[in-house]
Parts: structure tokens; C-alpha cells; sequence
């Protein structure tokens, strides 16, 4: 296994990069960029390091230039060399470039380390056999008690190229045998002490020489004696009386052979170097799916000590002998058994294996036959770990069904179960129910006691409804303060008295925040499932429309839609909602507002040392829709999601892109100002939108890099297939993009960097938590520099007060918005 020493200051890019060196079969040793650096090279020198991978963008300079000099060294240059910097860094040591063995790569692309580290290690030793070539000499042990005999063959053999000892007793050549390795022995049989015969046993079980090709000389043609030397062991009976050609003729015949044997023993062990440098499992099985080899990789994942423990031994049986339930599977239906048998291949095979210790782990795997004279004779399987793989794709499906704030389900999962359970009940007899719950006045909530008393009780709210649902029923959170429960297979006697009791639940809460106590209570609507309803969407406006029935009624109780008395007012609700808001976009009503960006880069660094809030400099706006409602502003959840619904998102967001550009022509914009705006999922998927937004870029009505869309993490990792082909399109026109709440799943950044992006937010809460979270600013600043290593930009939003900007700054962030660098407002000042 090589042994790699890691250089790397940033604790979250160390931690990363050894994880991934780990699982491709390197044994790492990490430390960071120090002044007591150069020991630890010395120390892991003496421990056989083999390669060196040095994170050039965090390490001070003086470290840096301390490093390369000791790497510089002369026994430090048959070590590989990996040198990680960011685009903005300039290697100027122009001695790495000249050092041998070393590559100068960007950060970009931190899964092809491993790869660059083993091409550098493959040159390395092919460079080191080029060098030191072994001789084509053989080398003779020549045994025999004449002087004479000794010193004619000797002097034969070295004639015709062979290196040869000569011993004149047994004993003396089984004392050299101790200190020299030799290829051939040839050995008299009649001499004192031990003979010829008795002289080829000894060797025979010795270690070093029981491979040794042996040959013995004699002058006797005695059958017994013949019969004697072949059954101790020799490949060969010489005779002394011969002629000195015939002689020659038997040595180079051994001599050939030693010389195939040397040929297959070198691919025998390059096969098992590579085995044991690749950092995935590899095994190999017979047709009847018996193991016949193992390398280390394989050994360490399934956690058998030694390769001798499983060759021979049923890979089905020992290996993949049952599911992920832990399930038996016989082998007539086991795949892999029956890719063995069949000589079948397979490609990126998801499946589990299990360790010797009982317990299972998920592996991907590759399967491909081997043949020889065009038979199959076996197969050779590669397997990796994808466990952590699918740990970050369970948390990243579960991040994009559930709203973040109150960990309910949200409104695109929501719909699709009630598409599912519609379908269901369309084969069926059954009845179900959709509740529609609105709190009543929560809006006074919000607006006397603050954004932070309102998010805590839609949290406390969602949880009270979780516990009182059924383990078959579903629970979510629509957006703003409206909840559904989809509730399967119930009574159509009971479903009011069953909604009543989820009314009962917010009736019966007492609000506490901050010593404050605050009644709650809220409407419910209810609309009932069978066989004959129509969609998702007209079961929830139903269900919306009953709401509002409870709402006009008093507030505070239940009200289910009645398909003959209630269908005015459903009539109602989805022309209100869709005429509205087309209404709003035909006229123009909309507003647009821009809170300023600033830059925390271009802010001197003793402006953040005082306590006087720091000058700003300005990066961009954000750009906000808002919606006139009387004497006040609607904001995007009041709207959005009626808009979602009745599926108006795109033309929505296109108005909002022609908006923006018209603003630009209107006012003049500050110089190199950009401009972020928001897009839904639904928008990029719609071929429209994404022809206007082409339109816009390719007319000029945006300068290049002025625009930014600000993309949900959440909506990408369901949309990242379909929309990246059109977004890489754009951005050479100059479209910039932005991955919005990350650090929401801490991780997601990795799965969407195939995305062009040039900058993240980071998630609210994280900003929001940083003065009195003593952790807070550590996970600011790791998830900076991991962001910084993919020469991502970071903002930061909801800065509320001069400390938290202090703390940003600190942790490395570029730019922050918030109130307490400005409120959105319909213009922005030019002059700054």
C-alpha cells in the first residue's frame, strides 16, 4: 500500500482529500502546512513514504518555499510530488517545474488525485528497472571437491557468460548459499561429507534455494546413482567424460529455463504490485465461482486478514450470499453467480457484499471475463465502496422532499404522493382525505414578535400535527403558514371529526416566545379522495377553496367542500389567484427591489477592527419580486406558490428577466454591478423561459457577467440532468449562476460542481446563529475554503449587525447582504 504524506492547512480540505486517498488504497499520513513540516517529511521518510500531495493554496509562503526545498532534496526525488493550487496561484519556484516526478494540477478536480498520484508512482518505477536493469548473466553455484574439475568448468561457464562460485565441498556451499543468491547449481556427486544427492536435499528445503535449478556431475553411469540424484531433487545428470559442447548444450538448456522462470516470476510480481495499487477491490473466481486471487484493497474492505483465507473458498457463499435485508439468495438466482458461470459481463453493478465480520456494505462493481485460447476460464471482479455515496444521496433525496425550517414534507413531494395515492384509489373502493390548514392571524404574530418567533412556532406547529397523524399518513408544509395532511383510507363518516382534531391541536397550543405568550388557532379545509377525483391540483384547490369557506365563516373551525354548494367558491379562488397575478404581470404591477452586496474584499482590514460598523463596497443587488396589496408589499411565499400551482412560474420569472432589463435601460446601473435574481425549478425546465433568457443574453440586454441566476440546491439535485446542457450554453454568453443555501445538507456542492457556477449563499440559519454559536464560525470558514478550492465566490445573507459582518470576514467569506448593510428599496444609489 503507498504511503502518502498530505500537506494541507484547511481542516475540511485535509479531512476531504484523506477520505477520498483512503478509499482508493493509499495509507495516508496528514499534516498541516507548519513550520514543522520539513520533519514530518524527514520522519515519514524513514517510514517508506512514497508520494507527497501539497495543498499550495492554504500554506503560508515561507512554508511553501520550505517544503519545496526539502522536496528539492536528492533523497527526496524519487518521491512523487502533487502540488494543489487554485487558479488565482502562481507557483513561483520555478524548480518544481524542473523537479522530476512532480505535477502541478488546480483544484478543480479532487477525485483525479489518486489517479495522477499512482501515473507519477508507475513512471517512477519504470524509470528505477530502466536504471537498474538486472543482469542477462546467470549465476552458478559449481560444487565439486577436484581442483581440476572446479577450475575447467569454471573457466568454461565464465567463457560462454556466466557468473560462477565454486565451492569445494558441500558444507562450504551450503554456508554460501546463506549470503548469495544464485540461478543454476551444478555438483559433483562422489565428495567427502555429504554427496551430490544428499547435497541437492539439503538445498531442497531450504527457503532460499528450494526453487534452485539443479544439475549433478558425476563420471559414474550407475542407474541407482542417476536414479538417486533425480529423486533428491536435480533437474539434470552431467557427466564428466562428455564432451565440453554437450555440456554447454545441458547448461544453456537449464539456463533457458531459469531465464523463462525469471520472465514469469517479473510478471508474477508486477501483477501483484498492481493488484496492490489499485485502490479497488479486485478478486478473481473460476467458472464455478471459486476465488482464485484477492488483492489488498479487497482484503481491507471485507475485512479478511489474509489473501490464503479466501482462495479457494465460494465467492457466492463467503461474499454476496444474501440481499441488503439480509435475505439468503441461492445461487440459481444470484446475478453475480450466474455472471460467473455464464462468463457474462457486467458494468457499474449496484449491489451489497458482506464483510467476514457479518455486517454489509454497498459496492459497486465491474465484472469481465477473462479468456484463454478463446475459452472462458474465469472472471475478474472490481468492486468499490459507494456506502458513502449513498448515505449522501439518502440525505440529499430527503433535503429536496422536506421544507428545511420544520423538516415536514414539502409541496413538490406533498403532490407527488397525492398523485400516487389518487392513482391508487382509482383501482379501489377506498376513500381518503386531503386536509388544508391556514393559521389564522399569523401574520400579527410575525409582524409583532419578529421572523424568528414566527419560524419557531410553524416548527412547534409541525411537529404537534406529525404527532397526531398516522404512520400511513402525510404531513407537510405548503409554504408560508399553510399545512396539508393527506390522510389514507379513512370513513368518509369520520373525516370531519378527524379534521377536527387537527384544528383542536392549534386551538389547544399556548405560543411562548421570549416570555411573550401568543394564542393560535387556524382554519381547515377538507376535501375527500375517491376513484372519481379529477387531479392533485384540483383536490388541493378544493381542499384551499373549503379553507377559506372556514375563514368567512369565523375562523378557527373546519369546513369540507361540497362539490354542488361549494363550487362557487372554488370557481372563485382559481380565478382570484390566476387572474390576479396575470392581471399583475399584464399591468405591470409588480415591484422590483434591490438589496445591496457588498464586497467584504475591497474592505480594509483595519475598517473591521473598531466599533464602528464598516464601509461598504458594493458587489451588486439582489433583485426581489413583490406584489402590491393595498398599503403594503406582498412577498414571494404570499404568491409563489399560488403561482407554482396554477402554473404561472415561468411566466412570472420572464416577466421579472424583461422587468430587470428594462430598469437597466431606464436608470444606469453602477459599473460592474451585478444583478442576482431568483428562478424556480419549473422555470428552467420550461423550453420558454430558457429561449427569453438566451434572447436576453444574445441581444445585448445584459452586459456579460451582470446577470446572476440564484439557484435553489434543493431544485438542482432533481434538475441537474435535464437543465446542464442549456445552462452551460449560456453561461459563455455571459450568464453567471449561483448556488443558493449551501450548507443547508453540507455536501451537496459536490454531487452539482459539473455545474458552471461562480459563486454559492450561504444558507440563512448559518449567518443568522454565528455570535452566539461557538461552532459557527469554524463551519463558516470550512465550507469557505472548500467553496474557495473550486474558485467558488461566497456571499453571505441576513447580516443583521456589525459583529456578525466582523465574524464573516473573519472566516474568509467575500460578500454579505442583510439589514445591517441595507434594506431592499425600489432604486439603488449610483454613487457609493
Amino acid at each position: 500500500m503507498p504511503r502518502l504524506l498530505l500537506i494541507e492547512s484547511s481542516p475540511t480540505l485535509r479531512h476531504g482529500m484523506q477520505k477520498v486517498l483512503a478509499r482508493q488504497g493509499f495509507e495516508v499520513v496528514s499534516v498541516a502546512a507548519t513550520v514543522d513540516v520539513v520533519g514530518d517529511v524527514d520522519r515519514e521518510l524513514a517510514q517508506g513514504l512514497s508520494a507527497v500531495l501539497f495543498g499550495w493554496t492554504t500554506a503560508p509562503a515561507a512554508i511553501c518555499t520550505a517544503i519545496v526545498d526539502r522536496l528539492c532534496q536528492s533523497d527526496c526525488r524519487q518521491l512523487a510530488l502533487v502540488v494543489l493550487l487554485s487558479d488565482a496561484d502562481r507557483v513561483t519556484e520555478s524548480v518544481l517545474t524542473e523537479r522530476p516526478f512532480t505535477r502541478i494540477e488546480r483544484w478543480q478536480r479532487p477525485a483525479e488525485v489518486p489517479r495522477l498520484v499512482r501515473s507519477l508512482l508507475a513512471r517512477i518505477a519504470r524509470e528505477t528497472r530502466r536504471r537498474v536493469q538486472p543482469t542477462t548473466a546467470l549465476k552458478v553455484l559449481l560444487v565439486d571437491d577436484s581442483r581440476t574439475s572446479r577450475t575447467k568448468y569454471q573457466r568454461l561457464l565464465k567463457a560462454h557468460g556466466y557468473v560462477v562460485v565454486s565451492c569445494e565441498h558441500a558444507e562450504a556451499a551450503l554456508a554460501v548459499v546463506e549470503t548469495e543468491r544464485f540461478d543454476l547449481a551444478i555438483v559433483d556427486y562422489y565428495m567427502p561429507g555429504l554427496n551430490g544427492a544428499q547435497l541437492c536435499r539439503a538445498l531442497r528445503e531450504l527457503p532460499a534455494t528450494r526453487e534452485l535449478n539443479l544439475a549433478v556431475l558425476t563420471g559414474s553411469y550407475d542407474d541407482g546413482l542417476i536414479s538417486d540424484c533425480l529423486a533428491a531433487g536435480a533437474g539434470e545428470c552431467m557427466f564428466k567424460n562428455e564432451s565440453d559442447a554437450l555440456f554447454l548444450a545441458r547448461v544453456h538448456s537449464m539456463a533457458r529455463l531459469r531465464e523463462r522462470e525469471r520472465h514469469l516470476e517479473g510478471e508474477r510480481q508486477l501483477l501483484e504490485l498492481t493488484l496492490a495499487s489499485v485502490g479497488d477491490g479486485v478478486y478473481g473466481v473460476d467458472r464455478e465461482g471459486r476465488i482464485t486471487f484477492v488483492n489488498p484493497a479487497a482484503l481491507r474492505l471485507l475485512q479478511w486478514s489474509h489473501a490464503d483465507e479466501l482462495v479457494g473458498l465460494s465467492a457466492h457463499e463467503h461474499i454476496h450470499y444474501a440481499d441488503e435485508h439480509a435475505r439468503r439468495v441461492p445461487p440459481d438466482t444470484c446475478f453475480l453467480q450466474q455472471a460467473y458461470e455464464l462468463g457474462d459481463s457486467l458494468s457499474n453493478w449496484e449491489t451489497v457484499f458482506w464483510r467476514v465480520d457479518g455486517q454489509p456494505i454497498s459496492v459497486e462493481c465491474t465484472v469481465r471475463p477473462q479468456h484463454q485460447d478463446g475459452e472462458c476460464v474465469g472472471v475478474v471482479v472490481a468492486f468499490r465502496d459507494i456506502a458513502e455515496r449513498k448515505r449522501f444521496e439518502a440525505e440529499m433525496q430527503w433535503e429536496l422532499h422536506h421544507d428545511h425550517l420544520t423538516k415536514l414534507s414539502n409541496r413538490p413531494h406533498f403532490e407527488d404522493m397525492l398523485e400516487q395515492e389518487l392513482a391508487r384509489l382509482k383501482r379501489s373502493t377506498e376513500q381518503s382525505a386531503l386536509l388544508f390548514l391556514d393559521l389564522d392571524r399569523f401574520k400579527q404574530i410575525n409582524d409583532s414578535a419578529g421572523h424568528a418567533a414566527g419560524d419557531a412556532l410553524l416548527v412547534s406547529i409541525g411537529q404537534k400535527l406529525k404527532s397526531r397523524a398516522r404512520q400511513s399518513d402525510l404531513v407537510a408544509r405548503l409554504g408560508g403558514d399553510e399545512f396539508a395532511v393527506l390522510l389514507r383510507n379513512v370513513d368518509e363518516t369520520s373525516v370531519v371529526a378527524l379534521a377536527d382534531q387537527f384544528r383542536a391541536i392549534l386551538d389547544e397550543m399556548r405560543f411562548v416566545y421570549e416570555g411573550r405568550e401568543f394564542a393560535v388557532s387556524g382554519s381547515v379545509g377538507v376535501c375527500s379522495l375517491h376513484r372519481h377525483t379529477a387531479t392533485p391540483a384540483h383536490a388541493l384547490n378544493c381542499a384551499d377553496a373549503a379553507c377559506q369557506i372556514a375563514k368567512r365563516q369565523g375562523r378557527n373551525r373546519v369546513h369540507r367542500f361540497d362539490e354542488h354548494d361549494d363550487a362557487p367558491a372554488l370557481a372563485v379562488l382559481e380565478q382570484s389567484w390566476t387572474q390576479r397575478l396575470r392581471d399583475a404581470m399584464a399591468s405591470d404591477a409588480f415591484v422590483l427591489q434591490f438589496q445591496p452586496i457588498m464586497d467584504l474584499r475591497r474592505v480594509p482590514d483595519d475598517a473591521f477592527s473598531g466599533d464602528e460598523e464598516p464601509p461598504s463596497v458594493l458587489y451588486g443587488y439582489e433583485v426581489f419580486l413583490r406584489l402590491p396589496d393595498g398599503d403594503a408589499h406582498l412577498a414571494p411565499g404570499a404568491f409563489l406558490p399560488q403561482a407554482e400551482r396554477f402554473e404561472l412560474l415561468p411566466a412570472l420569472d420572464g416577466w421579472v428577466l424583461d422587468r430587470l432589463a428594462a430598469v437597466l435601460v431606464e436608470r444606469q446601473a453602477p459599473p460592474g454591478t451585478r444583478f442576482h435574481i431568483n428562478v424556480g425549478a419549473a422555470s428552467l425546465l420550461d423550453p420558454g423561459y430558457r429561449a427569453r433568457l438566451a434572447a436576453a443574453l444574445r441581444d445585448g440586454r445584459f452586459a456579460p457577467g451582470q446577470l446572476c441566476l440564484e439557484l435553489k440546491e434543493s431544485d438542482m439535485m432533481g434538475l441537474l440532468m435535464p437543465v446542464l446542457p442549456a445552462l452551460s450554453e449560456l453561461t459563455p454568453l455571459g450568464l453567471r449562476l449561483m448556488l443558493d443555501d449551501y450548507g443547508r445538507g453540507f455536501g451537496g456542492l459536490g454531487h452539482l460542481r459539473s455545474l458552471p457556477l461562480a459563486s454559492v449563499k450561504l444558507e440563512g440559519s448559518l449567518v443568522q446563529t454565528l455570535t452566539h454559536d461557538d461552532l459557527g464560525e469554524t463551519l463558516v470558514r470550512a465550507m469557505t475554503d472548500v467553496a474557495h478550492a473550486m474558485n467558488l465566490l461566497v456571499i453571505a445573507p441576513l447580516v443583521e449587525d456589525a459583529d456578525t459582518l466582523r465574524r464573516l470576514r473573519a472566516a474568509g467569506v467575500d460578500c454579505a447582504q442583510g439589514f445591517a448593510l441595507g434594506l431592499p428599496a425600489e432604486t439603488w444609489v449610483v454613487e457609493r
